[in-house]
């Protein structure tokens, strides 16, 4: 049923809360086990924290949420299949740069350019990294020989203790601002260590050839419209959830002007959010105590077009990376044949901070002067400059990822899989796979309706 169908009828085997890709992806596992399902919407489109808009410019899609994907992301190749959403490999032809300031490095992409004399330091950081991420297994963290140590200290704190130059911790703690869009100051080592090992390690993460960052969508979003067009039941938006009420009979499930009657609920929501719901009766303590320790990552996201590449002529892949928190990455976002310049420029975590309280002027011009440090004078006039801040859309108030402060790993996180009764839970922030990106999220829903569907 389309999403701007709605239904008379509001008895449901499952209602889902979130129409991202988590909540949708629940419903598509769902719908072909034969339940009816309700997907409850609070925003007026489907695809939580992927965004996609039509760039006439360009006569095609551009991503302001969600869109790289690794090579091993199955779930998400098979959607980009079915949907036919357009998928192109990583640019990498060229130079790579690193800002540093407003003096720049250029090496081959993935040689680390501007941190050669740190290389030696980096290594053995990255081996030690490794070494403890040998001792994480996914399904159970809080079971490594060190996990009270690893909880009880930030991110930040490890890199303290086991980096000495600047240069090699600026790099290592780039990590988590780019992946999770996560301060180190603000994560748990231990927390730290396992969204690592759910994406396979921090160089995969990051690898633009078969890893992290090998391709990209042009149309992310149109996942989500796919999947909430072939939903056996209802897909409701501009529906915000209030309130969430669970009795023998099974569950109710009250926005401001319908209610919905279930046998069960799959919440699909980061933390942040579903703080803002009412329970009844209340969440336990250790749930209520675990959303109130997840928050959101801050992610600010800019697509800028051109009239042509102009970096490739100067022999750049169009690849940058900050050692001063300036910006977390510009990836190029052609391909090989592009007539015109599209590029994408991230600012996670402490980068974005910046962006967050800044006027418009200032944010777009803060933006730019990143774009000409690393690409030159020529960007700083784009065609166009679409900027996202997930840190001000009202129903994400954030982006990237959830991720868990010190202490939570260790005290609940053997719980956090668990219903709460008839109440189920998803999200890439709780996927044993890729968390923080859009595989994990698929991975999460599917993992939740299979825990409805097992209780028959």
């Amino acid at each position: 049923m389309n999403p701007n169908q709605t239904s008379e009828q509001t008895t449901f085997d499952t209602i889902i809360i979130g129409a991202g890709l988590s909540g949708l992806y629940a419903a598509r596992v769902l719908s072909k086990a034969g339940q009816r399902v309700a997907v409850l919407e609070a925003r007026d489109r489907v695809g939580g924290l992927t965004c996609s808009q039509y760039n006439e410019y360009l006569g095609e899609y551009i991503d302001l949420g969600g869109a790289w994907l690794a090579d091993n992301h199955a779930r998400m190749h098979e959607l980009v299949q079915e949907f036919n959403v357009p998928l192109i490999r990583q640019f990498v032809t060229g130079q790579e740069v690193t800002v540093d300031g407003e003096t720049c490095h250029t090496g081959n992409v993935g040689s680390f350019p501007g941190r050669q004399a740190a290389l030696p330091e980096l290594q053995t950081a990255i081996a030690k990294l490794e070494s403890a991420l040998a001792g994480i297994d996914i399904d159970a963290p809080w079971n490594h020989a060190k996990a009270d140590e690893f909880d009880a200290m930030t991110f930040a704190a490890w890199i303290e203790q086991n980096v000495e130059t600047p240069a090699t911790r600026e790099f290592i703690a780039i990590s988590t601002n780019a992946y999770f869009g996560v301060m180190p100051t603000e994560v748990s080592f231990l927390e730290t260590l396992h969204l690592f090992k759910t994406c396979g390690d921090i160089i995969f993460m990051g690898d633009t050839h078969t890893g992290g960052q090998a391709a990209h969508m042009m149309g992310s979003q149109l996942v989500s419209e796919g999947l909430a067009a072939t939903v056996n039941g209802v897909v409701s938006l501009s529906s915000p959830v209030r309130r969430i009420i669970q009795n023998d009979q099974g569950v109710i499930v009250e926005c401001d002007e319908t209610t919905w009657q279930g046998k069960q609920v799959i919440c699909a929501l980061p933390p942040v959010m579903i703080n803002r719901l009412e329970f009844e009766p209340m969440l336990p303590a250790y749930r209520r105590a675990f959303h109130q320790r997840c928050p959101i990552g801050r992610y600010t996201k800019a697509i800028l077009t051109y009239e042509t590449p102009f970096w490739r002529e100067q022999g750049l892949s169009g690849i940058a990376t900050s050692l001063d928190n300036g910006m977390t990455g510009i990836f190029d976002l052609g391909d090989t044949e592009s007539k015109h310049g599209v590029i994408s420029i991230l600012f996670g975590g402490e980068p974005s901070v910046r962006l967050d309280d800044a006027s418009e002027t200032e944010r777009d011009q803060i933006i730019l002067d990143q774009v000409v440090y690393a690409l030159g004078e020529l960007g700083r006039h784009p065609v166009e400059m679409v900027v996202q801040q997930w840190v001000n859309e009202h129903w994400s108030q954030g982006g990237a990822c959830s991720y868990m402060t010190t202490g939570t790993l260790t005290t609940i996180g053997d719980r956090l899989w668990q219903p709460c009764g008839r109440i189920y839970w998803a999200g890439t922030h709780l996927s044993r796979v890729w968390r923080g990106y859009m595989e994990g999220a698929c991975a999460s829903g599917e993992a939740a309706a299979k825990a409805v569907l097992s209780c028959g």
